[in-house]
C-alpha cells in the first residue's frame, strides 16, 4: 500500500473518530445541561447567547466536516509527502480546535438549570488555541514521512564544476513592477495629503508606499552556506535558506496565482517569494518542501547549489 492510500484511509478513520468524538458528549451528558446551552460569551465569561442542545451541532460539524474533507482531498490527490503533511496537520489542528470548544462549552454549562448560569472560565480559549497548535506540529510530523510520488520531482539543474577548494558565489536580482509602481503613487499620495495637512491619509500612505517600495525587489544571494533573499536596497529583511537543508535544486516556471499570488507566501507543501512570474530558482528541502524564488537567470544558482550539496556529500 503506498503513502497516498495509507494517507486517505487514515485521514477518513480520523474525520469518523472526530465527528463521533463531538457528538457523543452531548448524547451522554444530555440529563445533565440545561436546554437551550449557553453558547456564546463576553469578555467577561458570561453568556449572552443560546442555541437548543439538538441545534448546537449544526454549529460545530459544519465547518470541521467542510475542513476535513477539504484536508483529506488535498493531502490524498497531492503528489508530495508534504501536501500529506500539510493536511495531516491541518486535520490535527481543526480537529483539536472544533473538539476544544466542544468540550469547553459543554463543561461550561454542566449541571446548570439555565444557561443565563453557566460560566466560561479565561483559561479555556488559550488552552484550546495551545492544544490546536500542538496537535497541528504533531499531524505535521506523522504526515511528514515516505517519499514524493513518481513525477512530482521538478526538472533538475546540472552542476557546475567546482575544482577543490574552489569557492563560488552566485548573485542575481528581481523586481515587481506592480509594486514597484503601486510604492511610487502610495509615496506621492502620502506626500500631496501632508501638503494639505490631511494627516489621516498622509501618514498611512507613506508608511504603505514605503513598506511596499521596500518589498518590490530582492537581490538573490547563493554560496557555500546556502541561499539567502535580501529585500529592498536596504536590504532586509532577509530570508536565508542553509545548505544542509537544501536536497537538490532545479528550475522551474511558475505564475502568481500558481503559489497563491504576489509576494512572500506559504502554502502547505510550497514556500515562494514571487516577485515576478516565470523562470523560477525551486530548491527541494530536506523537509520535503518546496521553496521557489522568482529570480532572473535561477539555472545557474541552481548548478552551483548542486555543485556545492555534492562537494559537500563527497566530504
Amino acid at each position: 500500500m503506498n503513502h497516498r492510500k495509507t494517507f486517505l484511509i487514515v485521514s477518513l478513520v480520523w474525520t469518523a473518530v472526530v465527528t463521533v468524538a463531538l457528538l457523543a458528549p452531548l448524547v451522554l451528558l444530555r440529563d445533565r445541561l440545561p436546554d437551550p446551552i449557553a453558547t456564546h460569551w463576553g469578555f467577561s465569561g458570561v453568556p449572552d447567547g443560546s442555541s437548543s442542545i439538538a441545534g448546537f451541532p449544526l454549529l460545530m460539524l459544519p465547518g470541521w466536516l467542510v475542513l476535513a474533507v477539504f484536508a483529506v482531498v488535498a493531502g490524498t490527490m497531492g503528489e508530495r509527502r508534504a501536501h500529506r503533511a500539510g493536511s495531516a496537520a491541518g486535520l490535527g489542528a481543526t480537529a483539536f480546535f472544533f473538539a476544544g470548544i466542544t468540550a469547553s462549552t459543554l463543561l461550561a454549562n454542566l449541571d446548570h438549570t439555565a444557561w443565563q448560569d453557566a460560566r466560561l472560565p479565561g483559561w479555556h480559549v488559550p488552552a484550546v488555541l495551545v492544544a490546536a497548535v500542538v496537535a497541528g506540529g504533531l499531524g505535521w510530523r506523522v504526515g511528514n514521512r515516505g517519499p514524493d510520488e513518481p513525477g512530482a520531482e521538478h526538472d533538475s539543474a546540472g552542476e557546475l564544476a567546482l575544482e577543490p577548494g574552489q569557492r563560488a558565489v552566485w548573485i542575481s536580482s528581481v523586481s515587481s513592477r506592480v509594486l514597484v509602481v503601486i510604492g511610487v503613487v502610495a509615496v506621492l499620495a502620502g506626500v500631496g495629503a501632508l501638503a494639505l495637512a490631511t494627516w489621516q491619509v498622509a501618514l498611512p500612505a507613506l508608511l504603505g508606499g514605503i513598506v511596499v517600495s521596500g518589498l518590490s525587489t530582492a537581490r538573490i544571494r547563493v554560496d557555500e552556506r546556502g541561499v539567502s533573499a535580501a529585500f529592498g536596497p536596504q536590504r532586509f529583511p532577509v530570508r536565508r535558506v542553509r545548505l544542509e537543508q537544501i536536497s537538490s535544486a532545479g528550475v522551474v516556471r511558475r505564475r502568481a496565482l500558481e503559489v497563491g499570488g504576489w509576494g512572500y507566501r506559504v502554502l502547505p507543501a510550497t514556500t515562494a517569494i514571487m516577485l515576478r512570474g516565470g523562470e523560477c530558482l525551486a530548491l527541494r528541502l530536506t523537509s520535503g518542501r518546496d521553496f521557489i524564488i522568482s529570480v532572473d537567470r535561477p539555472e545557474r544558482g541552481a548548478e552551483l547549489i548542486n555543485a556545492l550539496l555534492a562537494e559537500r556529500a563527497a566530504m
